[in-house]
Order: C-alpha cells, then sequence, then structure tokens
C-alpha cells in the first residue's frame, strides 16, 4: 500500500504568549489533538496530531496569537516549490517526516496554491534537485501521487507514503503536474533538510535580520499582495 492513514508527528509552534487564559485557549482550540504541551516562559507549543500543520496553525491563530511553525516531526525535510512557475503562478510548500509511530515511511503534508479549481495533479518526486533549466531539468519521476484542489484553488496534502524515506529524499525534488496534457509540469523545488522539533532555536531570521515575527508578516503580506494581483487579473 503506498498512501496509508495520515499518521501522527510532532509539531513545534513558537507562539505569542497573550493573556493570562494563554495556555487554556490552546488547550481548547487544540483539544481533538493527541498530545498537546506548552510552555509559557518560552512561548513554544508542541503538537502531536495527524492533521495538516496549517490546520494547526490555523487554530492557534483563531485564538488571537500568531504562530510559526518552528519544527516538524523527527528527521525532516522541505521543498518551496515555486521554481519554474513563471506562467503557470502555481506555488507552495511540502514537508515530509518520519512518522512518530512506525518510523517507517514518510508523512507529507503540505498545501499547494494557484491550481485550477477541483481539479486533479500529481505531486511528483523527482531524482534530482537540479532547478537550473526551472522544472525541465530535475530527472525523471521518482514517485507519483495524485492530489486534488479544492473550490479555491488549493491543495491541502497529508498522507503517509510507506515506499519514501526522509533521508532519501534529501536533494531530490517536488514537481506539482497536471494529471492530463501530457503531465505538463507546473512548479518545482528542491527538497532540502529542515529543522526538526526542538532543533529551530532561530529567533532572528539569517535572511535580513528581522524577528520571527517580523518575517511572518512580511510573508503574509506578500501573499495578499499575490492574491490581489490574481484578482487584478480575473
Amino acid at each position: 500500500q503506498k498512501m496509508t492513514d495520515k499518521g501522527n508527528i510532532k509539531m513545534e509552534f513558537a507562539v505569542q504568549v497573550l493573556g493570562d487564559d494563554f495556555a487554556d485557549a490552546i488547550r481548547n482550540t487544540l483539544a481533538d489533538t493527541e498530545n498537546v504541551e506548552i510552555d509559557v516562559k518560552k512561548g513554544s507549543v508542541l503538537v502531536e496530531t495527524s492533521l495538516p500543520w496549517l490546520e494547526i496553525h490555523r487554530r492557534i491563530e483563531a485564538t488571537g496569537r500568531r504562530a510559526v511553525l518552528t519544527g516538524f516531526g523527527g528527521q525532516s525535510a522541505v521543498a518551496m516549490v515555486d521554481h519554474g512557475n513563471e506562467k503557470t503562478n502555481v506555488r507552495g510548500v511540502v514537508r515530509f517526516c518520519s512518522s512518530s509511530a512506525s518510523g517507517r515511511g514518510a508523512v507529507v503534508d503540505g498545501t499547494i496554491d494557484g491550481l485550477a479549481k477541483e481539479e486533479k495533479y500529481l505531486l511528483n518526486v523527482h531524482e534530482c534537485g537540479d532547478i537550473s533549466e526551472g522544472c525541465a531539468s530535475v530527472g525523471d519521476v521518482y514517485d507519483s501521487v495524485e492530489v486534488s484542489s479544492d473550490s479555491n484553488g488549493k491543495a491541502t496534502i497529508r498522507f503517509v507514503n510507506d515506499r519514501l524515506e526522509v533521508t532519501d529524499l534529501i536533494g531530490r525534488s517536488v514537481v506539482i503536474a497536471e494529471s492530463k496534457n501530457d503531465h505538463r509540469r507546473l512548479s518545482c523545488g528542491i527538497i532540502a533538510r529542515a529543522a526538526g522539533i526542538f532543533e529551530n532555536y532561530k529567533k532572528i531570521c539569517a535572511c535580513d535580520g528581522v524577528t520571527i515575527w517580523d518575517e511572518r508578516n512580511k510573508s503574509i503580506a506578500s501573499e495578499e499582495r499575490q492574491r490581489e494581483s490574481n484578482q487584478s487579473v480575473l
């Protein structure tokens, strides 16, 4: 079986500590998850769950507190899928980590935006991470799974692929392709090692020296500008 149950993994979030009810609010919003550990002093929330990380993030921020994902699983890797998409504007993030339960296979978790509404696509892992020619130079398909977009053109991804091992994925690439039209490649990104839980101590982003909260705001602002740009084209 290639795709099995969703699998539990641990995720670590840095969360704004606001209000005397901080811990209670977080526990209430995550009441149906497997396990929640809160360090109020550090502003750290550790969650064990089979839900997509974006859903956990959404729930935490629904309490009125900003949150940033700082650690994901044990052995972990991530692909920023935003190359070779000049004509499609398809982009997203796909994460891989070993399963908390068995350690076999990889939990695949992510979101892809900019897709057509309610269509099927291919989430492919390709043999190499050479994006010097965009998505045309990433080699042959190493593994392929079909995913679907929702009514907003977003694919939310969460499953266990028992054929993949995280250590074997680093340096390869992720490609989002059409399931028809000769599997046209829409966007791609290199799979790189990512921080697991308790491995990310960064308070200042190395990219430009801003805090993780400022970096989060910059990312959200960029996404909003992109949505406005897309709407102006429609």
